[in-house]
């Protein structure tokens, strides 16, 4: 399962050529790069299977929920089925397996249809941000951004810097009421995880996590709020 983050894409020829090799099925975890594409193909339609995300963070939302994507329309009758509690006969409430209620409601849907029409235009603000951040913060301290491959088109969700001095940045930029993040807690770290074997040679995830933090990016961002946290953050080195 390549998960595809903050926009980014991974190297999905070479993957997918591992995968053919080896017989390994690919899902994508495609939740934060909606409106990305490797090669000009789109996320999400490289595996049997993608998977979206419309939580309120993402770059379109529903509120909630999201969307399962394949061309396989065994799989595609399957998924819907365990989605919709897996009811074989919807009148007497006859359930044939294990099923979830994980239905998208119609009022939610209705809201991604409106959200997807507007897609371009986040994805366009997207692209706008992340080229002001690079212009503004590129050879400030020690600050590296997310290097993408020449084949990959993202959408650029949530402009990410790494530094040496992410927890003090962290702190200067939320002190200043600009809700800056680090990345996410390395799942091996995690307490119900403390007893799992754990095979690295590098820990590279620890080291993303120890020095990555997301900077403000909403595409409701003003060009003066920008400008202020490129300044703040100039200020800090």
């Amino acid at each position: 399962m390549p998960v595809h983050v903050l926009g980014n894409m991974c190297d999905m020829e070479r993957l997918m050529a591992l995968a053919q090799k080896h017989n390994i099925t690919v899902i994508e975890d495609s939740t934060e790069a909606l409106g990305s594409y490797y090669k000009g193909k789109h996320v999400g339609s490289f595996g049997i299977m993608g998977t979206f995300s419309f939580n309120g963070n993402k770059i379109i939302t529903t509120g909630g929920g999201g969307m399962i994507v394949t061309d396989d329309e065994g799989l595609a009758k399957k998924a819907k089925h365990l989605t919709t509690q897996a009811k074989s006969d919807p009148f007497e409430y006859v359930h044939d397996e294990i099923g979830y209620n994980y239905r998208l409601v119609n009022t939610a849907a209705a809201m991604g249809v409106a959200q997807m029409e507007q897609l371009p235009d986040f994805i366009k603000r997207k692209h706008e941000i992340i080229n002001f951040y690079k212009s503004e913060l590129t050879g400030v301290g020690d600050i590296t951004f997310q290097e993408v491959s020449n084949n990959v088109n993202p959408n650029w969700w949530l402009p990410t810097i790494m530094t040496e001095k992410q927890k003090g940045l962290l702190k200067k930029l939320n002190d200043n009421k600009m809700q800056s993040r680090p990345f996410w807690v390395p799942m091996n770290q995690l307490v119900m995880f403390n007893n799992n074997l754990y095979i690295n040679k590098n820990d590279r995830s620890d080291y993303v996590y120890q020095r990555c933090l997301s900077i403000p990016c909403s595409t409701n961002i003003s060009d003066v709020q920008l400008e202020m946290v490129a300044k703040t953050i100039k200020q800090f080195f």
